[in-house]
């Protein structure tokens, strides 16, 4: 089969270029053909830079509908812009479509005046639309109850974050994700605090891009709670660093919250922290549910609940057996969510989908 791939682009630093990398390389292993057109440049092999958004997006439309000369169905990886680009250029060559559903801006854009209306006729008239949790999935069906949804989570190399332990000169727990508002870490600083009285020689490291405004509040959590030198900003980290960093570790966190339809779809740090055997804490209410198994492997708190962060950590730093019976959950989680596993969801969802 060959598939017209569309997507923002297949750099794996980018949680979803990593699912488009993830599946293509996969699909195109099991002997599928692949045209695939981006946004923004990643070095993988064919890929072509040609993708443009808002108004330029029409200027794109020409170049998808040459790549679409041949091929047997349209892949979006996104709603906004390029599940637009292949609804159109749908209409103009009857080739099906899919469009994958993230997170944000898969549902987002139903709710916006600019683009309400092209959404939706976008949705209804794709053949399937797989979405990365059972979270996002309820989110488009409030709004379009009819919708062709399906639920494909994403996966995780497992080789590539698990292995032997490494003995910190510290111990921590670690979070990772960018240092903006809907990661939480407005909750999840002031929740250390708690168990940073009980545990004096406990810090709390952060990975991910720093956004400045964001970073500015966090310094300043972080000296009206008094943990100078006890939080520690990563930085962005390449898998190597990445998979230290979760196998020093004691407990991993992410709160992350909700706001303006702004919302974690899934939460793919969860699943490679499961797979260096990490305990987990996260936040109900999002996708994260279907990144971990709640008193399983971790503990789902309330969004934007200091305490009840602040309790689950300390649960689970005063229990190390229940943080061993976690992590060794996590473990078999991990192994049961691998990206073989969902290539092969979406090989199956092509050969049986199209019309």
């Amino acid at each position: 089969m060959k598939i017209l791939h569309l997507a923002y682009t297949m750099d794996t630093r980018n949680g979803i270029g990593r699912l488009a990398h993830e599946v293509i390389t996969g699909l195109k292993a099991a002997g599928h053909e692949a045209v695939i057109l981006v946004e923004k440049a990643s070095g993988y092999p064919g890929e072509k830079v040609v993708l443009k958004r808002s108004y330029g997006m029409l200027s794109s439309l020409k170049d998808v509908y040459a790549a679409s000369q041949g091929v047997d169905l349209i892949y979006a990886w996104e709603l906004n812009p390029y599940g637009y680009m292949a609804y159109l250029t749908s209409r103009l060559t009857r080739i099906p479509y899919y469009v994958n559903a993230n997170g944000t801006y898969s549902v987002a854009p139903l709710f916006n005046p600019k683009t309400r209306l092209l959404s939706r006729a976008t949705y209804f008239a794709a053949i399937k639309i797989p979405c990365i949790s059972s979270y996002v999935e309820n989110e488009i069906r409030k709004v379009l109850p009819q919708a062709p949804t399906t639920v494909i989570t994403l996966g995780v190399d497992f080789e590539k974050f698990s292995g032997q332990r490494f003995e910190p000169a510290r111990p921590f727990i670690v979070g990772v994700g960018n240092v903006g508002r809907r990661k939480g870490y407005h909750i999840s600083i002031p929740a250390f605090a708690k168990v940073a009285r009980e545990f004096p020689n406990l810090d709390y490291r952060i990975a991910g891009t720093v956004e400045s405004n964001f970073y500015n509040r966090s310094q300043e959590l972080i000296k009206e709670y008094g943990l100078e030198g006890r939080v520690i900003f990563e930085g962005s980290l390449g898998d190597v660093e990445l998979k230290k960093l979760y196998l020093s570790a004691e407990i991993f966190i992410l709160t992350s919250i909700n706001y303006s339809n702004h919302f974690e779809g899934f939460g793919l740090v969860f699943l490679e922290a499961a797979a260096a055997g990490l305990p987990v804490v996260g936040t109900s209410d999002n996708g994260i549910r279907d990144a971990m198994r709640d008193g399983e492997n971790g503990i789902l708190v309330p969004q934007n609940d200091i305490e009840a962060t602040g309790d689950a950590l300390l649960q689970l730093m005063r229990d190390p057996a229940r943080r061993k019976k976690y992590g060794e959950r996590s473990i078999e989680i991990a192994c049961t969510n691998g990206w073989d596993q969902v290539v092969a969801a979406y090989d199956k969802l092509f050969s049986h989908g199209i019309k």
